[in-house]
């Protein structure tokens, strides 16, 4: 009965004032790769602590696994984890729950699959049929033309991923916007953050309605999108990259390309402001370290609560207790 209050309180405080905290936290602009570490982790955490919160509440498959796993004595680990005060139809329905759970989560992944290739396709296509290498060297980049001022990129492997630039853009961004902004798009597809807004997307659509963590994709998108900008603000300066966001943020109303990082994507002002500024803290080895440190402490914490009884009960299969 304890594990299982534990593991939902944790669920409940991970997926709410955590990710709310998080969300609000001024630190994560200065280290937006760190701070997209540490959303991936809690909402990792979470998933974990439900299924196993799930797993435990079925007691018969988690009790028959933790007597297989740490040789413990049966009827020892039943009361551990269930006791008399699991009614009968209380473990099918959390089954029935963890099977649909599943089954959702494969659904909207196969879903967003299908929609993420079915985009980036179409793209593709596009560009490798009317695009051109004009006024451009960089053999990954393909000039459209187009009247609005946008620069994106299209995910793949090393050789079917593009970089597509209208002529929009071209004529209106100098040598060194157009260098920034590339750059850019090419951080996107280092880091492959298109994964990412998959399984942010994902998850949010699962367990948003919920409360819980309904702001990790929307926060995965505003800080891939700063990361890109500092990888791009290292090789051309944090200037050239807030001239050309703003440059093509100002020429109308900002086009955005359904599924695939942009350029001119989430939060641009907030983006631009930030680039004005000072450059961000020096604290470039200790906080990702810490920060790794803490992701590894919040994923494996469901899964030490889940597990702790039946280690405390390890070899009492033998023992005559």
């Amino acid at each position: 009965m304890i594990v299982i209050a534990a593991l939902f309180v944790y669920a409940i405080l991970i997926g709410g004032p955590a990710a709310r905290l998080l969300a609000r936290a001024r630190w994560v602009t200065r280290f937006p790769q760190v701070a997209l570490r540490s959303w991936h982790a809690c909402a990792l955490s979470l998933l974990a602590s439900l299924v196993a919160f799930l797993l435990v509440v079925a007691h018969d498959l988690w009790e028959h696994g933790m007597v297989w796993l740490f040789d413990a004595d049966e009827p020892l680990v039943h009361d551990a984890y269930g006791g008399s005060w699991l009614v009968a139809d209380i473990p099918s329905a959390a089954m029935l729950v963890l099977y649909l759970g599943a089954v959702t989560l494969l659904g909207l992944t196969v879903r967003g699959l299908w929609k993420l290739r079915r985009e980036r396709d179409r793209h593709r296509l596009t560009a490798d049929t009317l695009g051109t290498h004009d006024r451009i060297q960089d053999l990954d980049v393909r000039v459209l033309t187009h009247q609005a001022p946008v620069v994106f990129c299209i995910p793949g492997t090393r050789a079917g991923s593009r970089i597509v630039v209208t002529s929009a853009a071209l004529d209106m961004l100098s040598e060194t916007e157009l260098a920034a902004a590339l750059e850019h798009e090419r951080a996107h597809l280092r880091f492959r953050h298109h994964r990412a807004f998959l399984a942010a997307d994902v998850l949010t659509s699962a367990l948003g309605w919920s409360g819980l963590s309904r702001r990790y994709a929307q926060q995965v998108r505003r800080l891939a999108e700063m990361a890109a900008d500092d990888q791009a603000a290292q090789k051309h300066g944090r200037r050239a990259v807030a001239s050309a966001l703003l440059e093509m943020c100002t020429a109308g109303p900002v086009t955005t390309v359904s599924g695939l990082p942009a350029m001119t994507g989430t939060d641009p002002a907030e983006r631009i402001r930030r680039l004005i500024k000072a450059a961000p803290t020096r604290a470039r080895t200790l906080v990702p370290v810490l920060s790794l440190v803490v992701a590894v402490v919040v994923l494996a914490l469901p899964v030490a609560l889940a597990l702790a009884p039946g280690a405390f009960l390890a070899g009492t299969a033998h023992s005559g207790c």
